[in-house]
C-alpha cells in the first residue's frame, strides 16, 4: 500500500459517512413533504422562530455578527421551501426577543422594502 492509497478501513469509513449523508438528506427532504407541509401557520412560525434564534445565536458566538446568518443563498433556500415565508418571518421576528435590525437584514438577503 502506498500513502496515497486509501486502506480498507478507511475505505469502508468513508462509505458509512456517505451512507449517513445521504440518510440525514432523505430525511430532510422527507421533513419538508410530510411532516412541514402539513404544519398550522402557529407551529411555521414556532419552527422558524427556533431555526432563526438558533442561527443567529451560533453565528453571533462564532463570528460575532449573529447576521452573518442571513444571505441572499439563505432566502432563497428558505423561500423554495415555505412560499409565505416573509409573513411567517414578520410573526417570527417579535418572538425572538431581541432589538432586531430589519434593514441589516434586508442588505444580507439582498431585497428591497
Amino acid at each position: 500500500m502506498s500513502n496515497y492509497e486509501l486502506s480498507e478501513e478507511e475505505k469502508q469509513i468513508l462509505q458509512k459517512h456517505k451512507k449517513l449523508a445521504e440518510q440525514a438528506k432523505e430525511k430532510e427532504r422527507l421533513f419538508w413533504i410530510d411532516e412541514y407541509h402539513n404544519y398550522s401557520i402557529d407551529n411555521k412560525v414556532k419552527y422558524w422562530v427556533a431555526n432563526i434564534h438558533h442561527g443567529m445565536r451560533m453565528q453571533g458566538g462564532a463570528t460575532n455578527d449573529p447576521y452573518s446568518e442571513f444571505s441572499e443563498e439563505w432566502y432563497e433556500y428558505v423561500k423554495s421551501k415555505e412560499n409565505d415565508f416573509d409573513f411567517i418571518f414578520g410573526e417570527v421576528v417579535p418572538r425572538l426577543g431581541i432589538d432586531f435590525n430589519w434593514d441589516e437584514y434586508h442588505r444580507r438577503i439582498k431585497k428591497s422594502i
